[in-house]
């Protein structure tokens, strides 16, 4: 019967299982958390003027990939959630026509989940994501697709921005009017976002 040689077989195991670890280690997944000062505004037209509603308080979370230390190579999953109330306008009277049509009554949040990603390079520590998502607002979900800038700063939090483009109709939201109807809001909306996430 042939013996395995168990001391020569231990320093030819052990340095691979160091290897296996540091690449598992190299590509572990990081939880993050919204951090910072996020912004979301909602940019609207009407029969009368451009109007704009802001948010700066909201949560969300994501689960990030790194390939080597600072570089990002997936985006596992990603949450955001904005209250309805948390948008405010210049006007009473507009935020509270606004919650009416947005039924903040019974869906308070506006929702976010990230279903795909793909990142591209556009710098040092600089990304483009090409996201796809669900966003459900007033109790309706709908696929969107988001071009999103990154960029991991070297405490390592991480920044997102870009735009999301929505329609009223899609969502089956009534246009809110204002002052006695002479004011109607367009259905294209524009929300565009400023991020920032932390471990």
């Amino acid at each position: 019967m042939k013996h395995i040689n168990t001391s020569r077989f231990g320093k030819l195991l052990i340095p691979l299982l160091l290897v296996f670890a540091l690449a598992q280690t190299s590509n572990a997944q990081t939880t993050y958390k919204l951090g910072g000062k996020p912004v979301m505004t909602l940019y609207g037209t009407s029969t009368l003027h451009d109007w704009t509603m802001t948010a700066h308080t909201f949560t969300g979370n994501a689960q990030i990939t790194f390939a080597e230390e600072n570089q990002m190579n997936y985006i596992g999953a990603l949450t955001v959630i904005l209250p309805v109330r948390n948008l405010k306008s210049e006007h009473d009277g507009m935020n509270d026509n606004a919650y009416e049509s947005l039924k903040a009554d019974d869906y308070k949040d506006i929702i976010f989940k990230l279903t795909s990603s793909k990142i591209t390079s556009t710098g040092t520590n600089k990304y483009q994501i090409t996201a796809g998502g669900s966003l459900t607002i007033a109790g309706v979900t709908r696929a969107v697709n988001i071009t999103a800038a990154g960029q991991v700063n070297a405490d390592g939090s991480i920044g997102f921005s870009g735009t999301v483009p929505i329609k009223l109709s899609e969502y089956k939201i009534e246009r809110p009017s204002f002052f006695l109807g002479t004011m109607k809001v367009g259905d294209a909306l524009t929300l565009n976002f400023s991020v920032l996430f932390v471990r």
